[in-house]
């Protein structure tokens, strides 16, 4: 998904929630910044082990209070990492093949402490890991991926709070497949099931 399409989508998310009848459950929203690691596994191609850079990464999540239990949350859950896909190569170990953009899109549940001024909840998601290469004539790929997490909310006042968490993120391959690709030819066969992805982030919580 590219840059400009990914603010959109942003944008109407928050133009949703912003329009949301005032009988409507609570919500809020986060934006976040946050940093990520992981990302590794190996090459059936040549045996080598590549890897994502840990980098920062950035996003935004939507909740909403479910109707009937005080302590339980509906979450949309949307990130960006711009990193790059380096490669295990004896001597020239760390050197980057392409830079990429590993992208969540997720939806799922928080449940936690309803009241307080500091809030723990555990958060469970999944949807989509979106890899977009940026290299000209690579195809991006899409795979399905789930998370685990836990955190904590810490309310300045009624409608303003500061949100710590941290994440796993597990995306799919199903034992090997092509990635990247262009006309049928793949820059990388992966070998192995999950791609595990950790990340921490922080936000501001506006709460309506």
């Amino acid at each position: 998904m590219q840059p400009r399409i990914f603010h959109l989508f942003v944008g109407i998310l928050i133009g949703m929630a912003m329009t949301t009848p005032a009988m409507a459950a609570e919500f809020e929203i986060t934006p976040f910044a946050g940093y990520t690691a992981g990302g590794e596994f190996t090459n059936a191609s040549t045996g080598n082990t590549l890897s994502f850079d840990e980098t920062s990464s950035y996003g935004i999540m939507l909740d909403f209070r479910q109707a009937g239990d005080a302590d339980a949350w509906i979450e949309v859950y949307l990130s960006r990492q711009q990193t790059k896909l380096k490669a295990d190569q004896g001597l020239f170990t760390g050197n980057p093949l392409l830079d990429v953009n590993v992208e969540y899109y997720h939806i799922g549940g928080t449940y936690g402490q309803a009241t307080g001024k500091i809030r723990p909840f555990v958060v469970g998601t999944f949807g989509a890991t979106h890899m977009v290469p940026k290299q000209e004539g690579l195809d991006s790929e899409t795979k399905f991926s789930l998370s685990l997490g836990g955190g904590v909310k810490m309310y300045l006042t009624e409608h303003v709070g500061i949100r710590l968490d941290a994440r796993w993120f597990g995306t799919l391959f199903n034992g090997s497949g092509g990635v990247f690709c262009s006309n049928g030819a793949c820059l990388v066969t992966v070998q192995g099931d999950v791609l595990s992805q950790f990340t921490a982030n922080a936000g501001i919580i506006l709460a309506f």
